[in-house]
């Protein structure tokens, strides 16, 4: 099979599982698309956050945008993805407590495997995936996909081949809107493309999206972002293995190397990877605070 087959099998694939992901962020799971948060929280009521004045609860929006800011050559021109760094659709969590996407050291949950191994925040076929995953944790007051539908920024179709691909090639963008609460953090995972199994989260603390003692968050917050490795699959060199995305035959291809999720840098694999801040831009901008009586828009 030729790469601009596989690349393009990569691109419609997670395409494919990216909408699904988005369809089945609705209903009673506890999941919400990004568009949608407030009419989607968990049945539990679990967000959490401080009293105003007339007894009822402060919250806001967020809008979260995550940019692809990574060079356009990094890797070779003859390398899977043409040389670029691709960053797929993915699932978000807003939380309390610790990150709920992974656990530093321990094995990478079946959803977020299929995540790292080949993009779609959805899982493998049969399995539950990421999203489904997030929305039965504890502490997790809404989660959902961010999908093709949210991108704000051109190219989304790296290989200029597929109409609305969902990969973000550099220049593009995710944007979504969460609602958020005092206390309340988020997490968020994206494949990181060409690799076997890598992907971008936050540290095992989350982001803070507003602090208890504080105003919500309105900055550049990239440095809480880092690149894992899910140790799911042996390394390949990225943009050259056959066993990784988006060269693989199928999704389950590859070794199953049974390792626990590390942060990459410890991984020491001997392969090249840009600095987080050379590869992703992530920023939170509130919309302004209101309370649970006034609704979110």
């Amino acid at each position: 099979m030729s790469d601009s087959s596989t690349r393009r099998q990569f691109i419609a694939a997670t395409g494919s599982a990216a909408a699904l992901a988005l369809a089945g962020c609705s209903g009673d799971s506890g999941s919400g698309s990004p568009t949608d948060t407030a009419e989607n929280m968990t049945e539990a009521g679990t967000m959490s956050g401080q009293m105003t004045e007339s007894g009822s609860m402060a919250s806001t929006n967020v809008t979260v945008r995550i940019e692809n800011v990574a060079p356009s050559d990094f890797y070779g021109a003859d390398s899977h993805t043409g040389g670029g760094i691709w960053i797929t659709p993915g699932a978000y969590a807003v939380h309390s407590g610790d990150n709920p996407i992974y656990t530093e050291g321990e094995p990478a949950s079946i959803g977020l495997e299929a995540l790292a191994e080949a993009g779609p925040p959805t899982g493998f076929e049969g399995k539950p995936g990421l999203v489904d995953e997030l929305s039965e944790i504890g502490g997790v007051a809404h989660s959902g996909a961010y999908t093709p539908a949210d991108t704000v920024a051109d190219p989304n179709d790296p290989m200029g081949e597929v109409p609305g691909a969902p990969p973000i090639a550099p220049g593009g963008a995710f944007e979504f809107d969460i609602g958020a609460a005092p206390g309340q953090k988020l997490s968020f995972a994206s494949m990181f493309v060409p690799s076997n199994d890598v992907f971008f989260a936050p540290d095992t603390d989350g982001i803070a999206l507003w602090p208890e003692s504080g105003e919500p968050v309105d900055a550049d917050v990239t440095d809480s972002v880092a690149l894992w490795d899910a140790g799911t699959e042996p390394s390949g060199q990225p943009g050259r293995g056959p066993d990784q995305a988006p060269a693989q035959d199928s999704a389950t291809q590859g070794g199953d190397q049974g390792g626990v999720v590390r942060r990459l840098g410890a991984v020491g694999d001997g392969y090249s990877y840009p600095d987080v801040r050379n590869a992703i831009r992530v920023t939170l901008t509130p919309q302004g605070s209101m309370s649970d009586s006034d609704g979110m828009n």
